[in-house]
């Protein structure tokens, strides 16, 4: 089997960086994206099975509109990501339907945990 690829929509660098180097030791294809527009593209070019998103991003869309985009147009799952606990920003990505909105720091068990059931559900 194909391993499951993964695109990390985030724009500060460390965090990216980090991510990405855990998961790529989980075995996972990993791309990495710092705004919507390019999260928007590369998610068309590369098909990935899940993104994890960022709800703060730089560029003309925040993350929850990225995420709609590429959820809406592409069907692929979304993860958020998110160091704000704003109701409304909390309510507003709800309605993306995502598979799940983590707090950061990010809990490396849990995340583990979604992306793996997220893909399972997808494949």
């Amino acid at each position: 089997m194909a391993e499951s690829k993964i695109l990390i929509v985030e724009d500060e660098v460390l965090p990216a960086l980090e991510l990405q180097f855990i998961l790529k030791g989980l075995g996972y294809a990993v791309q990495t994206s710092t705004n919507g527009e390019e999260a928007v593209l590369l998610a068309g070019e590369e098909n990935p099975d899940i993104v994890l998103m960022d709800i703060s991003i730089d560029g003309e869309m925040d993350g929850i509109q990225t995420a709609d985009n590429i959820g809406l147009g592409l069907g692929i799952p979304i993860i958020f990501m998110t160091g704000y606990s704003d109701e409304e920003v909390i309510e507003k990505a709800k309605h993306i339907n995502p598979v799940a909105i983590l707090s950061k720091p990010l809990d490396m068990h849990i995340l583990k945990s979604v992306i793996k059931s997220a893909i399972e559900k997808t494949t």
